[in-house]
């Protein structure tokens, strides 16, 4: 049974977003009368991300956990996921998500209560069937397709299409015991490839995965992208070599 959720969020620069993104999540996690806490990752912003979350913290269920200077995804997750785990009892669930507005807040429930019901790994997908990607700029859209089509080959997971998504739910005795088990080496990359790392690592774990379609609309996105596409190419590439050998 469901005891909590925890919602790691993370935040660089998001400060467009960062309010509509906290009370959508907290309106509807409480409408449907969820025990809940967000953790808002603040990696380094230099924008009023701080500020407002700060603010928001008086009045919502939410824990800053700030980062002085901008480390990066992998690191932002790090914090993150760290830190909710060491919160969470086994029977917690714990959701990651992005603070630009992006991650479909109606299926946070679905994801929580399917976790619930026995899975150990729930993905929201662009690529099963119901998910699209509108408004994505060509070339990303290249990238990502191309990106998860290799992670599918060299690291096959049954149920999962979509390894890159940061939107994503994870039973808490599963991070937790993967965390024990790799120690500090539980994320090595550097970049947004953390998030396919994650998940990569998780599959010695044998979790049973689902997947939720999610129509991601790159035009609500109001922050600019921080994601460099020719180093990540080469961080995947590094890694897909490291783990799979």
């Amino acid at each position: 049974m469901l005891d909590s959720v925890r919602i790691v969020l993370l935040a660089y620069n998001e400060d467009d977003s960062i309010s509509s993104v906290l009370t959508s999540v907290c309106d509807h996690l409480s409408s449907e009368n969820f025990d809940y806490r967000v953790y808002v990752v603040n990696d380094g912003s230099t924008d009023m991300t701080r500020i407002i979350v700060e603010e928001l913290s008086e009045k919502m269920p939410v824990t800053l956990l700030n980062h002085k200077t901008n480390l990066g995804v992998a690191q932002a997750f790090n914090t993150g996921l760290r830190k909710a785990v060491s919160d969470s009892g086994l029977n917690d669930v714990i959701v990651t998500m992005e603070a630009d507005g992006t991650s479909v807040t109606d299926l946070l429930t679905q994801m929580a209560n399917t976790i619930s019901s026995g899975y150990d790994i729930v993905c929201a997908s662009r690529y099963c069937d119901g998910g699209e990607l509108p408004n994505f700029p060509w070339q990303r859209r290249l990238y990502s397709a191309n990106a998860n089509r290799l992670l599918r080959i060299f690291f096959p997971i049954s149920g999962l299409s979509d390894y890159t998504l940061f939107y994503r739910a994870y039973r808490s005795s599963l991070l937790s015991n993967a965390i024990q088990y790799y120690g500090s080496d539980f994320i090595t990359s550097t970049g947004f490839v953390s998030n396919a790392e994650i998940l990569i690592k998780l599959r010695s774990f044998e979790p049973k995965v689902f997947e939720f379609p999610m129509v991601y609309d790159y035009s609500v996105k109001k922050s600019k992208s921080n994601m460099r596409v020719i180093s990540n190419i080469a961080e995947y590439i590094r890694i897909m070599l490291r783990l799979k050998l």
